[in-house]
């Protein structure tokens, strides 16, 4: 149970100093997007008088409370702790309870801070939270709760986590009874449904987490029955026949879509932008989720019949006016919109895309779609033993691999440009999301390398798991499972290829660096360990690190068996990371997969497996504390001569 007052509250950077009131537009907007931020020391912040507690009013974070107290009503069977009087009690006047309108800014803050970068899907320049719609910003809110920064200290982070998780659980139902949830949907409705299924798979529960993959399919049918799918929101579909019976199509909304002013036309190219943006949003998350968990895709590839998103300069303009202006200056230089499938197309031919970062995570989740399904038939002929007549199987993990590798290159390619000419399309407006996006193509890069090669289901039962996809897994699981990785599996050049991605992320995110060279320190003290899967703002980087560990466990327990090297103590975490170390800085130097022929030794893991388990168990993700479960089986096993 979370306290609902705290005794001190850190300011927030963003809350305090980075999203000031922007009132320039007052159109309605038919999906509701975020401020333009502004850099604190920026001669308008200076002389802007307004304060956070202006971002959100009073008025607004009085109606979030009401719709809790009226709506979020707890059952014996909700999978969350009662919290709905802790919630409420105390005195919301005090900037310090956990529902204050200065604690609700600080999660909004949060969430651009934190998460936006990853999944630009709302509007910056004209996001008004007074005119947002409540569903959606308590979806805001709980991601931004749940990715509080350490800053704030334990007690905060933690309480946040909780309280995330209980807005989540209500969340779902009430969009689902919302008016606008029927097709054609609203796009606030997609966008909200979108942020709370990342934050139930990526943030939350267990529970939480199989409820998001139970649903993740109605949300894709949701947009089917519309328009999204093929980049039109609701204002240009027909009405439902529900719709026109009660009314609901009056002048207004049929007009719309119409464009009397350069801001009316600026309102439907947002509106149409973030829709397409919404709809890539799901094949994202469909795409990377059964890639990273193992779950069945719903989409394929050659649906998804829209440009990739525009430029950023577009996306971040703050006026019609000087979106005009970018799209005359794009036109000039022969810039043309690119489809998602001839960017698909181009990448697999090693041919250059240009695209912004979240284009990029769209060509590569275009890219692990292809290779599920792939896959996916290659099971079915083996199964069929119709090989011959279908075609051979494994054929194009060659190409796939060759265009992973070729995406990374041309993503790298307008880095560097960007960062030369400190202009165009891949200009980001902070050096946090310039991060954000170099390190996000470094997970994708690697989880798609080590995915091709080996399943995660079939790591994880290897690991002794007792249950996956909410199914028991039994005695005659386990034993072909053990047939298949040690006896089919290991000894492949499959197999040393998914081992030696791993291994290099491995590397990169474990290893200290020297900044200014780049090269991994040898000389640094070994008894500091700066990585944290709890403060770890990527979304996918601590999980995909579990399934490299996974991989490398694999591998060496299959191929060598139980080390018979002295192990570093339980209790001495510093012995744990100088072991991890001393055994990746050993592993950094194989240069390709089949170097790992003639490596030895590769069973001495159980350092890094230690120093893994110890920081996921501290993380608010229940999935990742799963996860330091398993890595303690592995230990056992490779430990001890007895397994």
């Amino acid at each position: 149970m979370f306290s609902t007052s705290l005794r001190s509250t850190p300011s927030y950077p963003d809350a305090q100093n980075q999203y000031q009131p922007y009132f320039a537009n007052e159109i309605n907007l038919g999906g509701y997007f975020p401020q333009n931020p502004q850099h604190p020391m920026a001669v308008t912040s200076l002389l802007d008088t307004s304060t956070p507690e202006m971002i959100l009013s009073e008025d607004k974070s009085q109606e979030i409370i009401d719709l809790i107290k009226e709506r979020f009503n707890e059952t014996d069977h909700a999978p969350v702790a009662k919290q709905k009087e802790a919630l409420l009690d105390g005195d919301r006047s005090n900037d310090s309870h956990m529902m204050s309108r200065k604690m609700m800014q600080t999660y909004i803050g949060s969430f651009w801070w934190h998460f936006h970068p990853q999944l630009p899907i709302l509007h910056k320049p004209t996001f008004s939270p007074e005119k947002t719609p409540n569903l959606l910003l308590i979806a805001m809110m709980a991601i931004g709760a749940s990715c509080l920064d350490k800053m704030h200290g334990y007690h905060i982070t933690q309480s946040g986590a909780e309280l995330a998780n209980f807005l989540a659980w209500h969340l779902r139902w009430e969009i689902f009874s919302d008016v606008h949830f029927r097709p054609p949907a609203k796009l606030w409705v997609f966008q909200a449904l979108l942020l709370l299924e990342i934050y139930e798979k990526m943030y939350s529960t267990r529970a939480l987490h199989e409820r998001a993959h139970i649903h993740h399919a109605t949300t894709i049918t949701l947009m089917r029955r519309g328009s999204s799918l093929i980049g039109r929101s609701a204002l240009d579909s027909p009405p439902s026949v529900r719709d026109e019976r009660q009314g609901h199509n009056d002048s207004k909304q049929s007009s719309a879509s119409g464009a009397n002013t350069p801001d009316e036309w600026w309102n439907h190219w947002i509106t149409n932008e973030a829709t397409r943006r919404a709809a890539f949003a799901a094949f994202v998350i469909d795409s990377v989720h059964a890639t990273m968990f193992g779950h069945s895709t719903v989409m394929v590839a050659h649906e998804m019949r829209l440009p990739l998103p525009c430029d950023e300069a577009l996306w971040s303009a703050t006026s019609s006016v000087e979106v005009g202006r970018i799209e005359a200056s794009l036109h000039a230089n022969g810039v043309k919109p690119v489809s998602f499938l001839e960017g698909l197309k181009r990448t697999l031919n090693a041919q250059e895309v240009r695209t912004n970062a979240f284009g990029r995570s769209i060509l590569m989740a275009g890219l692990l779609s292809v290779s599920w399904h792939m896959n996916q038939r290659d099971l079915q002929v083996n199964s069929l033993g119709v090989s011959q007549v279908l075609g051979g199987r494994d054929k194009w993990r060659g190409s796939l691999t060759r265009a992973f590798d070729l995406w990374k290159q041309d993503f790298d390619r307008s880095l560097a440009h960007n960062t030369e000419t400190n202009s165009g399309p891949y200009t980001y407006s902070s050096k946090q999301d310039e991060d954000t996006v170099f390190e996000s193509r470094t997970v994708l890069h690697h989880l798609a390398h080590m995915a091709m090669h080996v399943d995660i289901v079939d790591c994880q039962i290897f690991a002794r798991a007792k249950r996956l996809l909410g199914r028991t897994i039994g005695t005659q699981d386990l034993n072909s499972t053990q047939r298949k990785m040690r006896d089919v599996w290991a000894p492949t050049a499959k197999a040393r290829d998914a081992t030696y991605y791993a291994i290099r992320f491995l590397c990169t995110v474990l290893l200290p660096e020297d900044t200014s060279s780049g090269m991994q320190m040898y000389d640094q003290a070994d008894s500091d360990f700066d990585y944290s899967a709890r403060d770890d703002v990527l979304m996918n980087r601590s999980w995909v690190l579990y399934f490299a560990a996974l991989i490398v466990w694999c591998y060496a327990f299959a191929l060598e068996g139980p080390t018979h090297e002295e192990i570093p103590s339980p209790g001495a975490f510093q012995d744990q990371v100088f072991d991890m170390r001393v055994y990746l800085r050993r592993l950094s130097n194989v240069k390709s997969p089949e170097e790992l022929k003639s490596v030895s030794n590769l069973n001495g893991c159980t350092g890094m497996l230690m120093v893994l388990r110890h920081t996921f168990e501290k993380t608010r993700w229940e999935l990742l504390h799963e996860a330091a479960n398993l890595l303690t089986n592995c230990i056992q096993l490779i430990s001890t001569s007895n397994a």
